[in-house]
């Protein structure tokens, strides 16, 4: 009798976690790449989501350029190329957005080595995180299958390839951008799965940067083009849904340069 009072005793003290045990409770800190005040299941899964997201972007990008190379379709019209991407104001305005991002950056890496991660990472949420590992896992996969479409027509620059084909197909038929919108939502699947605001600021700021791209690239396929892109660009949204609100849609924002 009274082990058995012992045990309820024991069952009675033990804390309650508001989430299972396989995703709330604190598991070693290795496992979450020291990056976090409180190891869990969860902020562990979201850590290494991120990295992998990250990892699998790199290697896909170097992979398809030097197949690229070897293959020999990486040549471009470099009198087109030149003349389609010449924009000095662009260039400036990247230079002030990337100041101001990369002093932002700075400080918020100073008040984590000073103050400590909660302060970048003030709060966990184990169904957030995983949410966030998730998409950053469909992300993946969509990154690559628009890799696998643009084939050939992919480049790592805004640029005018001497054989250019319209892609349309695949991932193509939701997004005109489809690797700008796996960017956008692997920036919101960052700050998810991590809850971490420098993590973010980080991703959305280079993701900023790389929509600077996009004006650029409408002008060259405008130009290669012509009404078969404007069909295609009155159907599919830059970024495809639900990003159609951010302003690259205008039909008249993109006029070829001639």
């Amino acid at each position: 009798k009274l082990q058995f009072l012992y045990l309820i005793g024991q069952v009675g003290v033990r804390p309650i976690t508001p989430y299972p045990m396989l995703v709330g409770e604190e598991i070693a800190a290795g496992w979450c790449l020291m990056a976090t005040w409180r190891c869990t299941p969860a902020e562990a899964a979201g850590l290494w989501a991120v990295l992998a997201f990250y990892t699998l972007v790199f290697l896909t990008t170097v992979a398809h350029s030097v197949r690229q190379g070897a293959n020999g379709t990486a040549a471009r019209d470099e009198a087109a190329t030149q003349r389609l991407t010449n924009d000095e104001v662009g260039d400036l305005a990247t230079a002030l957005l990337l100041l101001g991002y990369f002093a932002v950056l700075v400080a918020g890496c100073l008040l984590w080595a000073a103050a400590g991660v909660q302060y970048v990472h003030p709060v966990q949420c184990a169904p957030v995180q995983l949410a966030g590992a998730a998409l950053l896992v469909v992300c993946m996969a969509l990154f690559v299958s628009a890799h696998v479409n643009m084939g050939a027509n992919w480049s790592p620059e805004p640029e005018q390839k001497l054989k250019h084909e319209l892609v349309t197909h695949g991932v193509f038929r939701w997004a005109r951008h489809p690797i700008y919108a796996v960017f956008l939502w692997g920036a919101v699947g960052t700050l998810l799965a991590t809850l971490n605001w420098l993590f973010a600021v980080c991703v959305f700021g280079s993701v900023l940067v790389v929509f600077r791209r996009i004006r650029t690239e409408e002008r060259i396929l405008t130009s290669l083009f012509g009404e078969r892109y404007a069909a295609y660009r009155s159907r599919v949204s830059a970024l495809g849904p639900p990003w159609c609100c951010l302003g690259f849609d205008g039909s008249d924002n993109y006029a070829a340069v001639s």
